[in-house]
């Protein structure tokens, strides 16, 4: 799952080594970074727009079937592809690129070790050039296995074998602010945050625990161990056993939270894709502040 930047400096030139350069930025900059220089090969994809369902009522959720193999295909990312995306500044764009293979029937997405700011802090090669478009054929085989429905959490919050960790920072957990894509929002004395998509309540689904994002990744923003994120998953909550559903704000740092988790041995974990987005703006879904 995990792939060392020497793995990946050793085998730039392989023909079914895909690289994917997923930087972000929420002022939508984040291809500019690209093409002021990558990992050498790399192509670019924009998690909000490339691989997101435009007709979905609710921001950012997973392009259907098609439109993401067509998002594959353009960039030459075959379904026998050895993926590696990257990303900088703990960006959740190829966790998120890793969970959504999945959920179509493809196991062939790793993420680079550290990021781009570990592949330069190694004086390793970057590149201007725009890789020539290779041909490929990605088939989706959809299963339902790692994605979660607002249902679903709602019947997870009556069993004791099922817990929902909340991957956000630690003011969107305790209902001060709430995710946008241009920058945190805070909420008001009433817990309501107004953003570009109307008002949106703050605060968590009842009975999540937190488990923020950020407390998987070292100094040196490499993932921890194991045996740390085993550590991290019991504090919250989650032991051996148990099964998991995570979310955030869109489903995106929940992504990594699943990857680390998947590292850690626990399986059976999904993402609730809507995430705050929708159960936040669902005035039936309770609540918890504070």
């Amino acid at each position: 799952m995990l792939v060392a930047t020497e793995w990946l400096a050793a085998h730039l030139d392989d023909e079914d080594v895909a690289i994917v350069d997923m930087r972000w930025r929420g002022d939508g900059s984040g291809r500019a970074l690209y093409e002021a220089g990558h990992v050498p090969g790399a192509v670019y994809l924009d998690w909000s727009t490339d691989i997101v369902d435009p007709d979905a009522p609710v921001a950012f959720m997973l392009a259907p079937p098609e439109l993401f193999a067509r998002a594959m295909e353009e960039r030459g990312i075959g379904e026998h592809s050895a993926v590696v995306a990257y990303a900088d500044e703990m960006g959740s764009g190829p966790f998120r690129l890793w969970w959504a293979s999945r959920v179509y029937g493809h196991d062939n997405v790793h993420v680079l070790d550290g990021g781009f700011e570990k592949w330069t802090g190694e004086g390793r090669p970057v590149s201007t050039e725009l890789p020539r478009p290779r041909h490929a054929t990605w088939t989706p085989r959809a299963t339902r296995r790692y994605a979660a429905t607002t249902d679903d959490v709602a019947y997870a919050d009556t069993r004791s074998d099922v817990v929902i960790l909340d991957s956000r920072p630690p003011e969107q957990f305790l209902g001060e602010a709430v995710w946008f894509e241009t920058g945190p929002i805070p909420a008001g004395p009433d817990g309501i945050a107004t953003t570009l998509r109307g008002d949106i309540r703050a605060g968590r689904i009842p009975g999540a625990a937190s488990l923020p994002a950020t407390e998987l990744y070292r100094d040196d923003l490499t993932l921890k161990s194991p045996e740390e994120i085993r550590a991290a998953a019991a504090a919250a909550g989650l032991t051996p056993g148990c099964s998991a559903i995570a979310y955030c704000g869109v489903g995106m740092s929940a992504t990594a939270l699943l990857f680390a988790l998947h590292l850690a041995g626990f399986e059976d974990a999904a993402l609730y894709d809507a995430s705050w987005e929708e159960w936040g703006r669902d005035p039936e879904r309770q609540v918890a502040r504070g």
